[in-house]
């Protein structure tokens, strides 16, 4: 797939309808022969394009054979680990892997950073993708951010992450004084190009230590900010909460962060996260893969989202989410690419169709969701993205395809929306001087 995008104008932006053979507003059934009204960079209306024709009078753009769906949401991704595509293998140990990312991410060389960096926005850009929630342990997305300055393409939010297994309340550190949060700090919310922003988050349950954990996510309540987290990625994550024992205990010993100065909670990173206050509608957990039927009813008594990233986790064989039980359960999901160390590409369309074959019993719509609003719901973006709903950014794809079906146009996108006959076009119409 590639993706091209209009460019922002400089004139005051007109009424327009776009209209195209279907349209999907992800909120509401597909339309057959629909339109979309944007004005003054926001959707007002969609509907059949004779009856928004007869409405509104204004520029027509006429997409043709074509399908105009919302933005694609990348809710969890690592940009900056982008040097090590194709650097790593399976190892069939999750510590095992984790130990071979930290080496090879040693041995890459200063010049590999940016270009490498670079070369997976525009890939994530082509693939559709027009929101992020990116995390990382450097500079270069803020740095980036800044170059970019009028052209940075995403909307979401990059969450700083944090690694500390023994901090104690003596020692939490001011992670207001990072680097990358002086937009956050200036503006108490989302902010930025296009409301792009920074804050912070905890890498995992057995890598950040409880009182950094209440924290971190004490900081983001406060602020109104999405709390970020891996959990029940892997069965080795599993074992060391339970019993404190494993390959994560011998990786903390390698590491100098053994004995901990609390107690291990011998219980499941979701039971662990809840006893801690940590599970609400602004907490999202990244992978969620073992789980058991409590703590699906858990996560969905808490309104807390699920991130799922399906590739990731067949690469490193850490088992397959109980996607269909957690959809069941009322839980917001989104989906994820995790990095390039473990993903061959950054693309929500491919991580769609992986799910299809996955996760059977969920619907086509269910999946597009998920890869919309579910990730606009879970970086607390969905005032302005993840549906053409009226006063929404007016920004959302136009694809072509030589293979559109005369029916079950959602089915198609979801499992073949990754293929090479599928052509994207972003169209942005929601600013006219965006926000530096």
């Amino acid at each position: 797939m590639a993706c091209r995008s209009t460019q922002p104008s400089s004139e005051p932006l007109p009424l327009r309808i776009h209209a195209a053979q279907w349209v999907i507003p992800v909120d509401s059934p597909v339309i057959e022969n629909g339109a979309v009204v944007t004005f003054g960079g926001k959707i007002i209306e969609t509907g059949p394009a004779n009856q928004m024709r007869t409405r509104y009078h204004g520029e027509m753009k006429k997409y043709g054979d074509a399908v105009l769906m919302p933005g694609l949401i990348n809710a969890h991704s690592h940009i900056e680990l982008a040097p090590l595509k194709w650097r790593l293998s399976p190892t069939g140990s999750f510590m095992g892997w984790v130990r071979n990312l930290i080496e090879a991410r040693s041995r890459i060389e200063s010049h590999e950073w940016i270009p490498a960096i670079e070369e997976s926005i525009d890939s994530l850009f082509q693939d559709g993708v027009i929101g992020v929630g990116d995390v990382g342990n450097l500079d270069f997305i803020n740095d980036i951010v800044s170059d970019f300055r009028r052209t940075w393409p995403f909307r979401g939010i990059f969450f700083r992450e944090m690694i500390n297994p023994t901090a104690d309340a003596g020692s939490i550190p001011d992670i207001g004084g990072l680097p990358a949060m002086s937009e956050t700090k200036k503006s108490g919310n989302i902010s930025g190009r296009n409301g792009f922003g920074f804050t912070v988050s905890a890498h995992a349950p057995y890598s950040v230590s409880p009182w950094l954990l209440q924290e971190i996510k004490a900081w983001n309540r406060a602020r109104g900010f999405p709390f970020a987290i891996h959990a029940a990625e892997s069965l080795e994550e599993m074992e060391f909460l339970r019993s404190g024992t494993g390959p994560v205990r011998d990786f903390l010993e390698e590491r100098c962060h053994w004995p901990l100065n609390y107690r291990i909670p011998s219980t499941t990173p979701v039971r662990y996260l809840h006893s801690l206050g940590l599970l609400d509608r602004n907490t999202i957990c990244v992978h969620a893969v073992h789980l058991d039927s409590k703590e699906i009813s858990l996560l969905a008594s808490t309104g807390a989202s699920v991130c799922l990233c399906p590739r990731s986790n067949m690469f490193l064989g850490v088992g397959i989410p109980q996607a269909e039980d957690l959809h069941r359960a009322g839980i917001p999901l989104a989906l994820g690419t995790d990095s390039l160390a473990s993903n061959d590409r950054l693309s929500i369309f491919a991580e769609m169709a992986s799910l299809t074959g996955l996760a059977p019993g969920l619907s086509p719509v269910d999946i597009l969701e998920a890869a919309t609003a579910g990730g606009a719901w879970a970086l607390g973006l969905s005032h302005r993205l993840g549906s053409l709903s009226p006063g929404k950014d007016a920004v959302f794809l136009a694809l072509r395809s030589d293979r559109l079906p005369v029916a079950n146009i959602v089915e198609f996108l979801v499992s073949e929306g990754s293929r090479d006959h599928v052509e994207c076009y972003v169209v942005d119409e929601s600013t006219q001087t965006p926000a530096a």
